[in-house]
């Protein structure tokens, strides 16, 4: 059973980058006719602001308002049902908090600078190491206007990867988009000639396991299998084949090696040019909070 999603949760601080993830948020919201929460941290970010915490607070307070509001203004020439709030707390437990009572949280990579905001790198990056729910990142170089065509998906054989494949399957079912799946055999690991053709063995299987999921949701799906550094390949592959949205799982650099130690996840949300959706292992067969 695919994932249902029914409620998006919207990280902004009104930044040009947070404004460009509402309008992801939005289109998702609206594909699968679920309700978009936005909400924006008021807290104070570190504790060595504590002397000016008060002043702090009041304009953080101010901007966090008018940043929701705006996405609410947005989301009005749509049929998407949207609600806000503005919360009190250190941002990055604010947007993980808020991101355990959704389906799909929406970040920025990047928001503003400076003493009272939050979506900077160093946050987004953080959430992304350990994410509540799946996790869509979007970058500054996104389209403003989304149209998800084509879907690129990161096979992999770990419980991340698993639930990563579903929910892959179901954004591409709700926004009729292609899947384009992907296995990479990590090159770096695979020196003997007899490994490379177990592990690529074990990834034609994947992809076929895959292409079965998607042919019973009505999605069409291309596979292919490549040799090298999964995200380096990952990326360049999304390039080549146009891709509008990269999904991969929290742990999908144990990809068919299963020693690799780096995270090709925030490697892809560091350098990605489209929005990556980052899917953990708690992702199940059913995402709804009912």
């Amino acid at each position: 059973m695919t994932p249902t999603v029914e409620r998006l949760v919207l990280a902004t601080d009104g930044s040009d980058n947070a404004v460009r993830a509402a309008d992801h948020a939005i289109f998702l919201a609206a594909a699968f006719g679920a309700e978009l929460h936005t909400i924006s941290a008021a807290g104070v970010p570190h504790r060595g602001l504590a002397r000016v915490a008060d002043s702090l607070r009041v304009r953080t307070a101010v901007e966090a308002e008018e940043a929701v509001a705006a996405v609410t203004r947005k989301a009005l020439t749509t049929d998407v049902p949207t609600t806000t709030a503005v919360i009190d707390g250190p941002p990055a437990r604010v947007v993980t908090e808020a991101g355990t009572d959704a389906d799909v949280l929406v970040l920025g990579r990047h928001g503003r600078t400076g003493l009272g905001r939050f979506l900077v790198g160093s946050i987004t990056e953080s959430v992304v190491d350990d994410p509540p729910t799946a996790t869509l990142v979007v970058p500054a170089e996104a389209d403003a206007i989304p149209s998800y065509e084509t879907i690129v998906l990161l096979v992999d054989d770990s419980p991340a990867g698993g639930a990563a494949a579903t929910t892959a399957i179901a954004v591409a079912r709700a926004t009729g988009a292609k899947l384009e799946p992907l296995a990479v055999v990590d090159d770096r690991f695979t020196d003997a000639p007899g490994l490379r053709r177990i592990l690529k063995d074990e990834a034609r299987q994947l992809l076929r396991d895959v292409a079965v999921e998607a042919a019973r949701e009505a999605v069409e799906s291309t596979a292919t299998i490549r040799t090298g550094v999964p995200a380096a390949e990952l990326l360049d592959y999304a390039d080549e084949v146009g891709a509008d949205l990269v999904v991969v799982g929290t742990d999908a650099s144990r990809h068919l090696d299963r020693h690799v130690a780096s995270s090709v996840a925030r490697r892809l949300v560091r350098r990605a040019t489209v929005p990556v959706l980052v899917v953990p292992t708690n992702t199940g067969d059913d995402t709804s909070h009912q």
